[in-house]
This record gives structure tokens, sequence and C-alpha cells, in this order.
């Protein structure tokens, strides 16, 4: 299930989608595509079947859409403003000498 990251806070915009992440002081500016694809992670907590409810209206490739998709929710987890509250964080270990 995908939400929202601690310290992160979002607005919608007529361009898109602005987002702060205060933990790190680090502001980023979705465009609407991208925004489409947080708005539906917030709102479904996933984004199956997103790809084909915007590729089929539009005339797109299905797959290259999911693939655009995938992409987009991959980038915002990386960044670390959308995490995915199913899996398990993961830890990096700390060496014991140190």
């Amino acid at each position: 299930m995908l939400s929202v990251a601690p310290g992160v806070y979002h607005a919608g915009t007529e361009q898109g989608t602005a987002i702060l992440d205060t933990r790190t002081g680090q502001w980023l500016s979705l465009p609407p595509a991208a925004a489409q694809v947080w708005r539906e992670a917030l709102r479904l907590g996933s984004v199956d079947g997103l790809a084909d409810r915007i590729a089929v209206p539009a005339g797109l490739d299905p797959a290259a859409t999911r693939a655009a998709v995938a992409k987009c929710v991959a980038d915002l987890l990386e960044r670390g403003v959308l995490i995915d509250v199913a899996r398990p964080a993961v830890r990096r270990r700390r060496r014991w000498w140190r």
C-alpha cells in the first residue's frame, strides 16, 4: 500500500503537484501526468489499473503507459516522498565495530 512518507507535504496546483520533503528541505514539482500517478497512489494506496485507465481512452500503448507509471512510482519511492507500507523498511546494518 502506497502512502506519503512522514515529513512530506504536498499540494495540487494547476500545473501539477508541489511536494515538500521537510526532512531534506527539498521541493519536488510534478508535472500533470506524474501528479495523476501521485493522486491515484494516495487515493487508493495503489496504482493498479491506472495505466489502462489512462492509455485506453487516449489511444496510447498500454504497455508503454504501464512502464511509465511504474517508473514514476519507483522514482517517488527512491526519492523517499512515497513509501510502500506493505513492504518492510530496508534497514542498513551497521558494522559491529563502529
